[in-house]
């Protein structure tokens, strides 16, 4: 009894103690936990073998450490902290505190293969891909000082060959094709953007930092699911999304910077102009230009003149603003994007020159059931002013930097001179005119998902493109003196002060109904996609042009009256549709072997219809080598090997709709009678029996990663043969008008491209390389007619069985006469006797020795498409700083100069001598780089400069540092403080440096045609810009 009390009693007292109790034990656990300690540990792979190098980091404080060549650490840590173990090649580990020991096992990084890639109507992983794709992620495209996506594209994936022609912000002269040329007809490949088919003009409206990922299409396996309008590649573009059970998340980025034009040729000073002018003259006979006087005159004067290119360029802003909101819950997500670009134009006269570019873009999901729904909707509008004065940069190179040649009076009149008569590009800037383009571009794409079955999903989705374009030009009269005080003028600029008004309208409807499969069975996976589509695409398009009688009014207005002789219109409608039947098959067996079928079936309005129908199917397969068991002991070496290989015939249906009938077609332009307009028309026999292009397509390539997947490689080869190709028929010209196109031309393309990336770790600072390069040749196999040949300016090009498409093809130099016995003993050109000539004059080769120079004896000199294009990109991340720089360039290209850059004082259409044209042959400099000084109309200027020679070709090869990045980001401790999940401030640059053979020209900014192989570069174009400026990236 007395132990049953004791032991109530002693109960109790615990009930009434017991809260007491428990709160001195979590005080004594809380203080265990704050407890710091000294852990050591290692780190070792799965084979139980040392990580060197792998970083041990406490989370939440800056507390790191870095693993020894035995992969052991040592560091401070509270009990209950949370460590992060990470190292390149490896996943990330994460471990507790619970003691003063640790040993950590990281196992071999696999997301490489795991990454989902974007193929044709559907997505595989990077251990499945059987064909040639690349995919570019967003990281590579955002944050770059680009005005739209082409830009951003370049250099981004081997033989994604894009040169931009001009780099005026109103330009859109890109050209853009993959793995070369393949036909005589248009190279650009087809541009998909979140699964629906648009124009490569879709790329420029879509505002970079709403793409997700771009994926290239390169060969048969990848691309036949888009049949008819594959051969040239396909481009996919998947936009940004929401993710699934996500707050709200803000994410704000600024870029805002300066344009500096490079002008990369400079004329001499005005006294060494008129002195090398004066030479010119004499060397051929005739008088000097310039007295001594005149000469001395404009030496003491040298400090003060000013090179009438220089004044008409600036230094112009750039900037570029863009705001998303993007979140999910548990079957639903959203992204609302919004973007603004301002990029100015570096020309002189209107501040409002450049363009500006709104974007608004949504995309919505939401999934219920069985049922989920996919909405996107976006808008972009891009509104541009530019000036009339397409001339203007050429002109004003053209004037030497004599002091008196100036472009404005004091008192405001612009003024002519003696090398532009009639022209002032000054007064075209400021006063002459312009040119305002709206373009607005609506896009929806509405996708509905219905889960029938587990692993069967049926899938409808219409898509709509609504772009209006529209155009007005305005040219108005300026007056041009000859002195600053003259009482009338003496000429005027824009006399015919035309005004052209152009819209156009397009419309392109999408609708696929889509049957996927997918299933696994033990090692089988089986998968299918089987569908219909249909595309339909309308336009409208109309121009009026007119010239106005009042010879000061600036814009027209009710009751201004037109010249009814100089009215001009056209009016035109096409309509395209393409209806298609898709199957693609996969079959994988232990993700070791792999094996896909494509086929499509397209039918196309472009045809007549007995040949409206065209069947294009391709097969790929792919070995994983390193999953067989005789591999497992190279594990440690090679972390993933797989071959792989594709063959197919895709399909190019790019030409005018219509050709397969007889049209009548009224002329563009008019003709006036007695004050009247009167039209006419012609007619154009049709081709009834056009076929589709059709390009077999083989490629074999190799996938491997080695060092735990730190080094990554992929090569691949292909060859191309492309038949049914469609060409223009070469007739008579009394035949009184033009054929359609026939099917009458053969070529092939083949080549190789390289892949390479690699992953490295020293101490604090993570680097990344990856290099690119590749590399095509093409050549004509058959040819209609066996050859044809077209001029550009000084030089031929050429297409003939056996040559590249477009080959330069002209007289091939072979230095300069040294004297007169070597020009009385040489072969000349036809019409050109020794008295003509003078020693430091051209010499030409004659090819089949018989003593003249003739059409028998040209070369094939070159040719202008750029081959081994590469790409280099290297980042760095060491604490809260990164740097990141992205090299391109070409390899080899053969570029031709044309014009003054050639020529000294050309044609009498310049009076300037530049810098780089200094060493021309003399008596005491034999071994010039250019031939004597000669005027204009002299048998030896024609002789030197007027024989389509080789004179004008020069080595286009190149490297660009095309961008430069040197960012900060927050301590997530301050970022906390901010309220913010995260912000970086970041440096940019682009087009800082170029490395090329002529430094006196940009080999980038040439006039190259993409589509015919190549064409001049004669720094007509807007130069290239270098860019510096600073951008902020916050998100919360």
């Amino acid at each position: 009894m007395i132990k049953k009390s004791k032991l109530f009693l002693v109960a109790g007292a615990l009930l009434f103690v017991h809260h007491p109790i428990q709160a001195s034990v979590d005080t004594f656990l809380s203080h265990k936990i704050d407890l710091q300690v000294s852990v050591r540990g290692k780190v070792v792979d799965e084979r139980g073998s040392p990580v060197q190098g792998a970083t041990v980091l406490v989370v939440g404080t800056s507390t790191s450490v870095v693993t020894d060549s035995d992969g052991s650490f040592s560091l401070q840590a509270k009990l209950g902290d949370q460590v992060r173990i990470t190292y390149l090649g490896y996943q990330d580990v994460m471990r507790r505190v619970e003691g003063t020991e640790m040993t950590v096992t990281m196992s071999g990084n696999n997301q490489s293969l795991d990454e989902v890639i974007v193929v044709g109507y559907g997505t595989t992983t990077r251990r499945s891909v059987v064909g040639a794709v690349d995919q570019i992620n967003a990281k590579a495209i955002e944050n770059r000082p680009v005005a739209n996506t082409m830009q951003a594209l370049q250099g981004a994936s081997p033989s994604l060959n894009i040169q931009q022609r001009s780099m005026d912000p109103n330009s859109n002269t890109m050209n853009i094709n993959i793995r070369g040329i393949s036909t005589l007809n248009s190279n650009a490949p087809l541009v998909v953007i979140d699964g629906l088919i648009t124009d490569v003009g879709a790329l420029n409206k879509l505002n970079p930092m709403d793409i997700e990922n771009v994926s290239v299409l390169k060969d048969a396996g990848t691309a036949a699911i888009y049949g008819s309008r594959s051969a040239n590649g396909v481009v996919l573009v998947t936009t940004k999304s929401g993710k699934r059970n996500q707050r709200p998340r803000v994410n704000l980025s600024s870029l805002v910077g300066a344009q500096d034009p490079q002008i990369l040729f400079n004329p001499v000073q005005g006294y060494q102009n008129a002195t090398l002018k004066n030479l010119a003259l004499t060397n051929v006979g005739k008088d000097p230009e310039f007295t001594p006087d005149q000469i001395q005159d404009l030496y003491n004067n040298r400090d003060v003149e000013q090179w009438n290119y220089d004044q008409i360029m600036k230094t112009a802003l750039q900037q570029n603003h863009n705001v998303t909101v993007s979140g999910g819950g548990e079957s639903s997500t959203y992204l609302f994007s919004g973007g603004f670009l301002d990029q100015r134009s570096n020309f002189v006269g209107n501040n409002d020159y450049g363009i500006k570019r709104y974007n608004l873009r949504s995309n919505m999901s939401t999934e219920y059931g069985i049922f989920k729904l996919n909405t996107i909707v976006s808008y972009a509008r891009n509104n541009g002013l530019s000036s009339t004065a397409s001339n203007a940069i050429i002109n004003s190179s053209r004037i030497p930097p004599y002091y008196y040649y100036r472009m404005q009076a004091d008192n405001g009149r612009y003024l002519i001179n003696n090398a532009l008569t009639d022209q002032n590009p000054l007064a075209e800037l400021r006063d002459g005119g312009y040119i305002k383009s709206d373009n607005d571009f609506f896009n929806a794409n509405v996708a509905l998902d219905v889960r029938l079955m587990d692993g069967l999903k049926l899938r409808g989705v219409f898509g709509a493109d609504i772009n209006a374009d529209h155009r007005f030009i305005r040219r108005i009269q300026v007056p041009l003196y000859a002195i600053a005080d003259a009482e009338r003028p003496s000429v005027n600029v824009n006399s015919t002060r035309n005004t052209e008004d152009f819209n156009e309208k397009r419309t392109l409807l999408n609708y696929q109904l889509l049957l996927d499969y997918n299933k696994t069975f033990g090692n089988h996976e089986l998968k299918g996609l089987f569908g219909a589509t249909n595309e339909s695409e309308t336009s409208r398009i109309n121009e009026i042009k007119y010239r106005f009688t009042d010879p000061i009014l600036g814009t027209p207005t009710t009751g201004t009256e037109f010249d009814p002789s100089s009215r001009s219109s056209l009016d035109g409608t096409r309509e395209i549709n393409i209806t298609s039947l898709i199957g693609r098959l996969n079959y994988a067996y232990a993700q070791r072997y792999f094996l896909e079928v494509t086929a499509r079936y397209d039918g196309s309005s472009r045809f007549a219809r007995a040949y409206r129908w065209g069947f294009f199917p391709s097969v790929s397969a792919g070995w994983r080598i390193s999953e067989e068991s005789f591999m497992q002991a190279y594990n440690e070496r090679v972390g993933d090997l797989k071959l792989r290989a594709s063959y197919g015939v895709l399909g190019n249906q790019d030409m005018d709709p219509y050709q397969f009938l007889t049209r009548y077609e009224p002329f563009n332009n008019s003709y006036g009678f007695n004050n009247t307009a009167v039209s006419g028309a012609g007619f154009r026999i049709g081709t009834d029996d056009l076929q589709w292009e059709r390009t077999n397509n083989f490629n074999m390539g190799v996938d491997a990663s080695f060092l735990q997947n730190r080094l990554t490689a992929s090569f691949d080869y292909f060859h191309k043969l492309t038949s049914e190709i469609l060409l223009t028929p070469s007739i008579p010209s009394v035949f009184g008008t033009v054929l359609n196109k026939k099917n009458i031309g053969k070529m092939k393309n083949q080549g190789w491209e390289l892949v390479l990336a690699y992953n490295m770790r020293t101490g604090e600072a993570q680097h990344s390389f990856a290099a690119n390069v590749g590399d095509t040749y093409n050549e004509v196999t058959y040819f209609e007619g066996k050859e044809q040949f077209s001029e550009t300016d000084r030089i031929r090009k050429i297409i003939r069985e056996g040559l590249p498409v477009n080959s330069y093809y002209g007289y091939r130099v072979q230095g300069y006469f040294q004297n007169m016995q070597e020009i009385e003993t040489a072969a000349l050109p036809v019409g050109t006797s020794s008295s003509d000539l003078q020693p430091g004059d051209v010499r030409y080769i004659d090819r089949n020795n018989d003593g003249v120079i003739d059409s028998k004896d040209r070369f094939v000199l070159g040719h202008g498409f750029p081959r081994v294009t590469f790409g280099f990109t290297y980042d760095l991340k060491f604490k809260n700083f990164d740097f990141s720089m992205f090299w391109q360039g070409v390899g080899k290209r053969d570029m031709m100069v044309r014009g003054e850059l050639v020529e000294p004082f050309h044609e009498n259409y310049s009076f300037a001598i530049y810098q780089h044209q200094l060493d021309y042959w003399t008596p005491t400099n034999t071994d010039a780089a250019w031939p004597r000084l000669t005027a204009a109309g002299s048998a030896s200027t024609s002789n030197n400069y007027q024989m389509e020679s080789d004179i004008y070709l020069f080595d286009g090869r190149y490297a660009r540092l095309k961008n430069l990045q040197v960012g900060y980001s927050l301590p997530q401790s301050w970022s906390n403080r901010l309220h913010l999940q995260r912000a970086r401030i970041f440096a940019n640059a682009q087009n800082l440096l170029t490395l090329s053979m002529n430094s006196w020209i940009d080999p980038e900014s040439s006039e190259f045609d993409g589509n015919m192989g190549g064409s001049a570069n004669s720094a007509r174009n807007y130069p290239t810009l270098k860019y510096y400026g600073l951008g902020l990236d916050i998100q919360f």
